[in-house]
């Protein structure tokens, strides 16, 4: 570990305790079942602000600290707080970000999850092929976002093998009118999963 390293460690840490938390390590952030509005707070705030605060490269003690933080704020409890904004800052093309990591803070999103007042960006991160599978569990989202656009985002998606069950899954949940044809063609897919989407799709579209 690097003294750049040592230094970003400490501060994080020092933080996340003076603010309240009980982990003892970059691992143990996101350890804790419960936290307060205030260390949710830090959490987010060191999360958008990483590369700032934490300089350098993206060495695997930042990675792992980027990677704790964005669990850590994967909670209920954080719905309407800095923890979206967070999250979704790390689809940015500029940070040097894991994949598996950027789709942990897609999940973050989806599962929180993201009120539809933060369509506009997630719209905008859902259609950007350069993340590719990374994206995932935002196009997921649109789902539920129940946005009166996220059936034509999550339609433009079904051409693009990375994202099509998940683009399906949204769209099953939107219960989007006018698409049979769109999505007829996945009722042969050899995926199970695009099958049964395409078909509660068509169902809706028919009711």
């Amino acid at each position: 570990m690097t003294t750049t390293d040592d230094l970003g460690a400490a501060r994080l840490l020092a933080e996340y305790r003076s603010a309240g938390g009980h982990g003892s390590t970059i691992s143990g952030i996101a350890d804790s079942l419960h936290y307060p509005p205030f260390v949710i707070e830090l959490m987010g705030e060191w999360l958008i602000d990483l590369e700032q605060r934490w300089t350098g490269p993206e060495t695997e003690k930042r990675a792992l600290a980027r990677l704790s933080l964005i669990e850590a704020l994967n909670r209920k409890e954080a719905r309407k707080t800095i923890a979206i904004p967070a999250l979704i800052s790390q689809f940015d093309h500029e940070k040097g970000i894991d994949p598996s990591t950027r789709w942990a803070a897609g999940n973050g999103i989806y599962s929180i999850p993201a009120g539809k007042e933060f369509f506009d960006e997630l719209a905008v991160i859902a259609a950007d092929r350069r993340f590719g599978r990374q994206r995932r569990m935002v196009v997921n989202w649109l789902g539920k976002s129940r946005h009166p656009d996220a059936v034509e985002v999550a339609l433009a998606q079904l051409d693009d093998e990375s994202v099509q069950g998940h683009a399906l899954d949204a769209l099953s949940k939107l219960r989007a009118q006018g698409v049979s044809k769109q999505v007829e063609p996945f009722q042969s897919s050899e995926f199970p999963w695009y099958r049964r989407s395409a078909e509660r799709i068509i169902r809706y579209d028919e009711a």
